[in-house]
């Protein structure tokens, strides 16, 4: 007599196969879409971070002159403010240069006001090959009221927009006070 050993088979079906390819697809699909917009935009933050070191290198050109014009060296006398000794010194009305000033003599604050460099240039008027293709904007105004003070004249906004070369625009405020 014949008899017939029924032996389980083991695998996947047709179905079940052609479900993990569909899973296995998508899933494969949005890894691979995550990865071509984080390569995508690598360039973007680069061009961020030498935007911020830019604004940066004129921040701390424009912090270490004067508040304006009519303040003395080292601050005082406080322009727009009596002191002891002597009477109000009123603070210049002149938002920019004074007279024909230039870059590389600009003493005070407000002279940069209206500053439009494209491409960046340092002190010295040198440009830095890294960063061709960017652009800065300055301008400056009172801000003391922004800041609560008693008298807006004694706090200036600087306010620096930098463009990329891909023509974002970051901007940056510094506030710098009269005291």
């Amino acid at each position: 007599m014949l008899m017939f050993h029924h032996k389980q088979q083991y695998g996947f079906t047709l179905i079940e196969l052609v479900v993990f390819i569909v899973v296995l697809a998508v899933g494969l699909t949005g890894t691979v879409l995550v990865i071509n917009q984080t390569v995508a935009n690598a360039p973007k933050a680069m061009m961020h971070i030498r935007a911020m070191e830019i604004a940066q290198a004129y921040l701390d050109e424009i912090s270490t002159k004067r508040f304006d014009e009519n303040t003395g060296q080292g601050g005082l006398p406080v322009c727009d403010s009596p002191t002891p000794v002597a009477p109000i010194t009123p603070c210049s009305n002149v938002m920019g240069p004074e007279g024909s000033e230039t870059r590389n003599i600009f003493n005070d604050v407000d002279d940069y006001h209206g500053t439009n460099d494209s491409p960046p240039v340092d002190a010295s008027g040198i440009t830095n090959a890294d960063y061709v293709g960017y652009g800065v904007q300055i301008s400056i105004s009172y801000a003391g009221n922004d800041l609560a003070l008693a008298n807006n004249r004694f706090a200036k906004r600087i306010n620096l927009v930098i463009t990329s070369p891909f023509g974002d625009q970051i901007p940056v405020s510094y506030y710098r006070t009269n005291f």
